[in-house]
């Protein structure tokens, strides 16, 4: 599950520039293992699973090598709009990749 079997060189996850490479995401190693998204930071490996539907959204990422990882949860459709505030906050996941996600702050 947590061996990289897909190298990310798509400009976003979703949408438009899904179809668009590039290689912005080379330097942190962006691939998916089964299941899970997989990146390399200054904690080692961080590994991501999120998802989302009507009326809930969720993520969690783990950093096996400092023991520490999180996953939030709701029951709302604009939580993934505080996520990275909270993980910058909560664990200090600077790292995330946020703009592939297409996690928009809302603050931006």
């Amino acid at each position: 599950m947590f061996d990289p079997n897909i190298t990310i060189t798509s400009k976003k996850q979703f949408g438009e520039l899904s179809l668009e490479k590039t290689n912005e995401n080379d330097e942190i190693n962006l691939s998916y293992g089964l299941g899970w998204g997989i990146f390399t930071t200054p904690h080692g490996h961080g590994y991501f699973k999120e998802g989302h539907g009507e009326g809930f959204q969720h993520y969690s990422v783990i950093f096996p090598e400092k023991d520490m990882g999180i996953l939030l949860m709701s029951n709302s459709d604009n939580a993934e709009s505080i996520f990275k505030e909270v993980l910058e906050i909560g664990i200090g996941d600077t790292f995330t990749p946020w703009f592939w996600e297409g996690y928009t702050p809302y603050n931006e």
